[in-house]
């Protein structure tokens, strides 16, 4: 009797504990956060904030739209809370994807951003950040013309960030990867980079290329063909396209060739003094387009194909490594983390100059690419004479 008189106890205690929702919080009392945009007046030496706030689906209305707000103050922070007196709501986090951030604050003040954000309990550690190549950050929200087709901003832009698999124009940066490579030895972060195109007369954000760190700084820019060069090197080239000059029978054609997967490792190799880092690429991929007629598809043209791609990639990620070496001397490679793990007792010795070391460093390239197949078709198109 008495066991049965403490279990119910023990089930009742549990029902009033366990139901509902720690944290819940009445939607009437809150404003919901899609995305923010930071810029910063250094004339004023105020950080600009413009906020999107989730303005929920009505009766009339089918679709949820977003609403900007624009507050000023001395730390981000600041700005935020100040937002609040124009909403007459708290506002609530846990929805919000984006933060873009100007060139000012990237090459500047990103410091006291991740602060806050990393501070504060409620904003998500997986929010993205994307760096503006416009004048400001605010105006990729206010120019932004697809209303129409996707209301809100903050979410069109995530999921944008989401499809670069599918893509490899451009690498996503979460803010916690973003300060965890900030405390890592030797490596620099990189962030993805957004501008405002118009198309048939509506301006809508485009994110392509990257924004490049030196520590907590950015000092330049990849456009995209470089930072697909990037993905290879650091392995993550998941999709996306690439586009070959092949020439047979002395006549060049473009191919286009579909990334089906790929595999890059990286090992430092240590000899006379000097370090090499050895990357291999394996390469996937499907042939997409053949931009002419001539026939790439069977086994000669495949093998020049194939020798064709293999050399462009090569130069591709070359080309890039040898950019950043010369123009940014930072390690977005993280070519020292493979020296520290394959050779700690090296990466001792260089550490203390691992910023000269990087930019004299030698690379060997080799790229594989194994053709898969032609999609639907096996040969090119004919055209009778």
């Amino acid at each position: 009797m008495r066991k049965n008189i403490m279990f119910l106890l023990i089930m009742f205690i549990s029902i009033g504990m366990l139901s509902g929702c720690w944290n819940y919080r009445d939607i009437d009392n809150t404003r919901l956060v899609a995305g923010m945009a930071l810029d910063y007046d250094e004339k004023k030496n105020e950080y600009i904030t413009t906020i999107e706030i989730i303005n929920p689906a009505s009766e009339k209305e089918a679709k949820m739209s977003g609403e900007l707000y624009e507050s000023r103050g001395k730390l981000p922070f600041d700005g935020v809370r100040d937002i609040i007196m124009k909403t007459g709501r708290k506002l609530y986090w846990a929805h919000a994807k984006t933060i873009i951030i100007s060139q000012t604050i990237a090459e500047k003040k990103i410091i006291s951003l991740l602060d806050y954000i990393y501070r504060d309990a409620e904003f998500r550690e997986d929010m993205r950040l994307i760096v503006s190549k416009e004048k400001t950050a605010s105006e990729i929200l206010e120019k932004y013309g697809e209303e129409s087709i996707y209301p809100i901003r903050g979410f069109y832009l995530d999921d944008v960030v989401e499809s670069e698999e599918s893509i490899g124009k451009y690498h996503s940066g979460q803010a916690w990867k973003f300060i965890k490579d900030l405390y890592a030895e030797g490596i620099s972060p990189t962030l993805p980079a957004i501008k405002s195109i118009s198309t048939a007369g509506r301006i809508h954000p485009y994110i392509g290329g990257l924004a490049v760190f030196k520590g907590e700084k950015m000092v330049g820019w990849l456009d995209e063909f470089e930072t697909q060069g990037f993905l290879w090197v650091i392995d993550e080239i998941k999709g996306g396209l690439v586009i070959v000059t092949s020439t047979m029978k002395e006549k060049s054609d473009l191919v286009t060739l579909e990334i089906l997967k790929n595999k890059t490792k990286i090992k430092p190799i240590y000899k006379e003094d000097q370090i090499i880092m050895k990357i291999d690429a394996e390469t996937d991929v499907m042939i997409g387009e053949i931009g002419g007629t001539q026939d790439f598809i069977d086994k000669e043209g495949r093998a020049i194909l194939k020798k064709d791609a293999e050399q462009q990639i090569k130069e591709q990620i070359e080309k890039v490594v040898k950019r950043v070496q010369k123009d940014y001397g930072s390690d977005i490679f993280k070519f020292s983390t493979s020296i520290k793990k394959e050779m700690p007792q090296v990466w001792r010795k260089i550490k203390p100059n691992w910023d000269q070391v990087f930019k004299d460093l030698k690379i060997n390239v080799n790229v594989v690419v194994n053709i898969r197949g032609s999609a639907l078709k096996s040969k090119p198109i004919k055209v009778a004479k």
